[in-house]
């Protein structure tokens, strides 16, 4: 099969009106000589078909007309080999002129964008092409890209990389860019040697255990009853499950932790950052977390319950104060005895544990358990506060003073919409706004002059690891945030230091 190398492959090429005709005869021609199957692909609207019309070269000529029969709702990037957006204004039609707040949600838009997100589709962009990607900045930044030069400001603006080619070809990984239509043949060219060197095009790990050498562990994982990260429970348990560890899960009065909604939701965009955090793979595994009827669902269905284990602090102005005292300590003696059935803690972040974690003094007393313990404890974003409030009575000296941490910094902070869980898919009806508090400030706070907070903000990952605390700033650090604890406890040599 050398001379059809593409055979069982399809590309999808977007068009609309103002297509040049010569682009998509040069894709057809070129793509099935090399045994591939063309898709064109459009919006449309609810009809069987649209014809299209080409753009009008000659004055006194007519113009070219191009039906189109699959509507772009219909197909997913993840069916074809290749995608490409077609030459001149149409990628502009296919933005439809919405309102830039809802422009990233377009169909033709979202489905470019899919396509980006995935490093095993090649992407071809000609000419005007990359206005496609205009409304998703994110996945232009730092990319080496070739276009016309009417749209250079737009895409310089997008954070891309123009650069210079002889060829008019520009190739960035999984990514193909020509300068106009006159690079279509030499576009098809490029994607078929990536189309046939797939070792180019790597499907990166989300973490990796060759450096360690896992014993039987077993970890404690502490959730919020009020909604978690999806990522932030999924991944870091991914990779305890990897290496073999057992994971149990605790939650403040023994309900049923929820996920956050939107975390599940790889189309929502993340107001602070600008951009989905959450690809479709991490969506669905945490979908299956928070349905009860699945395999991994039933591991939530009966977390231990934190308020049974371990007791409750009386006020001050309790009658009684001094026995009720030593009643606390003796009951805070035996529940912390359990801590040696365990070899590590993790806090699992979301906005969930402002409302029930970060002033639980529960919470604070498991913390301090198995810091007396001397056993790893990793947080993770807004879990990391629990850190900074976990305080002995007698000195109320922070814990983490004098220590290297990351979390939630102050350029993630929402500045509305900050929400809590009240049940499984359903949020309670209240918009606090900003999160309480910057929780950046907090740990800068309580880490003191000798210890210091690491935003890392521009940095795709932060995780700190400064024995025996492993923090991660926010959602892009779960997996990490796993693998870093995973070397803290079997790493050879066992990890103590990383991230500063």
């Amino acid at each position: 099969m050398a001379d059809k190398p593409l055979s069982n492959k399809k590309v999808a090429i977007l068009v609309e009106s103002q297509y040049i005709p010569e682009e998509l005869r040069a894709y057809r021609e070129k793509f099935e000589a090399y045994g591939a199957t063309c898709h064109f692909v459009s919006r449309l609207w609810g009809q069987s078909s649209q014809t299209f019309i080409s753009e009008l070269e000659d004055p006194q000529g007519t113009p070219e007309t191009f039906r189109v029969d699959i509507d772009v709702e219909s197909v997913r990037p993840e069916d074809y080999a290749a995608v490409i957006m077609a030459a001149n204004y149409t990628s502009v039609r296919l933005r439809y002129f919405s309102p830039p707040h809802t422009m990233r949600d377009t169909p033709a838009v979202k489905f470019f964008a899919d396509a980006m997100r995935n490093p095993r589709i090649v992407k071809g962009a000609l000419c005007h092409g990359l206005w496609i990607l205009t409304p998703t900045p994110e996945l232009l930044t730092g990319r080496k890209v070739i276009c016309h030069e009417v749209v250079a400001s737009d895409i310089v603006n997008a954070g891309a990389v123009i650069t210079p080619s002889t060829s008019g070809i520009v190739v960035d990984r999984d990514l193909v860019t020509g300068h106009s239509k006159n690079e279509a043949g030499a576009m098809v060219d490029a994607i078929k040697e990536l189309l046939t060197a797939p070792a180019l095009i790597p499907d990166p790990p989300r973490f990796s255990l060759s450096d360690v050498k896992p014993g039987r562990r077993r970890v404690l994982v502490l959730l919020s009853e009020f909604g978690y990260w999806g990522e932030e429970l999924v991944g870091p348990v991914e990779v305890f499950d990897a290496a073999g560890y057992r994971a149990d899960f605790l939650t403040p009065t023994g309900k049923r932790p929820v996920a956050i909604t939107v975390s599940m939701n790889p189309e929502y965009t993340d107001p602070p950052l600008g951009r989905s955090v959450t690809s479709k793979e991490v969506a669905a595994r945490t979908r299956e977390w928070d349905d009860p009827a699945t395999v991994q669902g039933r591991r939530l269905e009966t977390p231990l319950n934190l308020s049974e284990w371990f007791p409750d602090r009386p006020y001050w102005s309790a009658p009684q104060f001094i026995r009720a005292m030593e009643h606390y300590n003796r009951a805070l003696d035996r529940a912390r005895r359990e801590i040696e059935n365990y070899d590590a803690l993790l806090i699992v972040g979301g906005s969930g544990p402002i409302c029930d974690l970060a002033n639980n003094h529960r919470v604070h007393d498991l913390i301090l358990g198995f810091h007396r313990a001397d056993k790893p404890i990793a947080a993770e974003c807004y879990g990391v506060a629990c850190l900074a409030f976990a305080r002995e009575l007698e000195d109320r000296k922070s814990l983490i003073w004098g220590k290297h941490v990351t979390g939630h910094c102050k350029e993630y902070d929402y500045k509305d919409g900050t929400g809590f869980m009240k049940a499984r898919g359903q949020f309670y009806d209240i918009n606090m706004g900003p999160p309480p508090y910057p929780l950046e400030y907090i740990l800068r706070d309580a880490t003191g002059p000798e210890g210091g907070f690491h935003g890392n903000v521009g940095r795709e990952t932060s995780v700190i690891v400064d024995y025996p605390f492993i923090t991660g700033r926010s959602t892009p650090d779960s997996y990490l945030t796993g693998q870093k604890l995973v070397e803290v406890l079997d790493g050879e040599p066992p990890l103590r230091r990383f991230g500063w």
